[in-house]
């Protein structure tokens, strides 16, 4: 009797020492979703979402890969991702509808809860548009660049709609936000339908939008084919120019980095590169990082180049993602089916910190902090409270291993204790 007594004396102390270490974790989770844009049908092969854990140190562990499907307004089919934005828990996926000859066609906006990893609403682009990017303007408000519709759709996310359109272009591209202001790369190019036949003018430009008013207070001629823009917060514009290829007939043009003062709204300086270019993506310290060739760097305090094309950071890539340390999400796919895609972290240095492997054709990243483990991964069936059910199916699994298992509350790949405990703390608790 004595013996039971310290037995059970033990475990109780054991499991309220998991308890008070699960609830001591700090209830944010650093993931990384990569969208994947690859479509074989033959090979079972459709664009998807992977999640990546960057908080989980097991490399394997982390990744969920292929874990959301897209395609809902729009047959997976027929799908193409093309840009990522997340606000709280929610990711914002920017689909089009697939084409031969990239002729326009419609696209939607596919809203993905974090939490749950579940599809929650969508948002219908209209026909003949190609929707490009997305930027969020909160609390409730997007634009969306239509690349063949010439307008830049005004998204209501409570109404889940396209509530105006703002005349645009030609061929808006890229957009930031800075200052109450969003600022449109229209890179003014030329398709011949149903080829791949492309041209280009010299009416480049980028459009300065009151994102009050929701309209258009200044144009800035740029040069040829500029799609690529970001902002540093604070007063600063860059536009990229990503030039032309030696095998269009226009071609080869160089690419160029444009610095605007986004007080005036006029062009500070430019700078021609060797080749053409990809970008821009900017740090916290004011490091501007552009693809030609290699990665380049452009320090904006310093006003020089740290790593030019003679001394490049990295040659992974173009950077998809900065993380709040400065990491840099680096997406390299396999365009083959073979499923060699990666997601490379690399650290502002150039060093390489991790390397995940994720779905058939990596492509667009973001980066999200959501609430690690809560309610909604508490409720095991999904039934809208926890309680004795959502313990019965994680206790019935117990000792469990893999992915996706119902009752592996904390995604660990096993079904244990701090399941248990988890579920435990949210007890009665609704799911809102």
């Amino acid at each position: 009797m004595h013996i039971r007594k310290l037995t059970f004396t033990f475990v109780l102390a054991v499991f309220l020492l998991l308890a008070l270490s699960v609830y001591a974790q700090v209830g944010v989770q650093n993931l990384a979703i990569v969208a994947n844009g690859l479509r074989k049908p033959e090979a079972g092969i459709f664009p998807s979402l992977s999640i990546v854990n960057l908080d989980e140190p097991d490399l394997k562990k982390a990744v969920e890969n292929e874990i959301i499907p897209l395609g809902f307004v729009i047959p997976s089919e027929l799908v193409i991702p093309s840009d990522l934005e997340v606000q709280g828990n929610l990711l914002y996926a920017l689909l089009q509808e697939r084409d031969p000859f990239f002729d326009p066609r419609g696209g939607s906006i596919e809203i993905i809860n974090l939490l749950t990893r579940s599809h929650v609403g969508s948002i219908p682009i209209d026909a003949d548009t190609t929707p490009k990017q997305i930027i969020l303007i909160p609390p409730s408000k997007a634009y969306v660049t239509g690349l063949y519709s010439n307008v830049i759709h005004v998204v209501d996310l409570n109404q889940k709609s396209v509530v105006k359109r703002i005349p645009c272009g030609p061929m808006p591209d890229g957009i930031t936000i800075l200052n109450g202001k969003a600022y449109v790369a229209n890179s003014a190019y030329v398709k011949e339908p149903g080829t791949w036949n492309v041209s280009y003018d010299d009416t480049s430009n980028v459009a300065v939008i009151d994102i009050e008013t929701d309209t258009i207070v200044k144009t800035i001629p740029m040069p040829i084919n500029t799609n690529g823009i970001t902002s540093d917060g604070v007063s600063k514009v860059i536009a990229v120019s990503a030039g032309i290829g030696a095998w269009n007939p226009q071609g080869p043009v160089p690419g160029t980095v444009i610095f605007i003062d986004a007080v005036t709204d006029e062009i500070e300086k430019t700078i021609e590169l060797d080749g053409r270019a990809g970008g821009p993506a900017i740090d916290s310290m004011n490091r501007v990082f552009i693809s030609s060739g290699g990665l380049l760097v452009y320090d904006l305090i310093s006003d020089a180049w740290t790593h030019d094309a003679d001394n490049p950071l990295t040659d992974l890539g173009g950077v998809g993602a900065i993380d709040h340390s400065d990491n840099l999400y680096i997406t390299r796919a396999d365009w083959t089916g073979g499923r060699t895609d990666k997601l490379h972290v690399v650290a502002s240095d150039g060093t390489l910190l991790n390397t995940y492997g994720v779905g058939p054709g990596a492509g667009s990243v973001a980066i999200a902090q959501v609430q690690s483990i809560g309610v909604f991964a508490a409720n095991v069936n999904h039934d809208g409270v926890v309680n004795i059910l959502d313990l019965v199916i994680a206790a019935s699994n117990f000792g469990q291993t893999g992915r996706n298992l119902q009752g592996d509350v904390n995604r660990d790949g096993i079904i244990d204790v701090l399941d248990l405990v988890r579920i435990a703390k949210y007890f009665g608790q609704d799911v809102n």
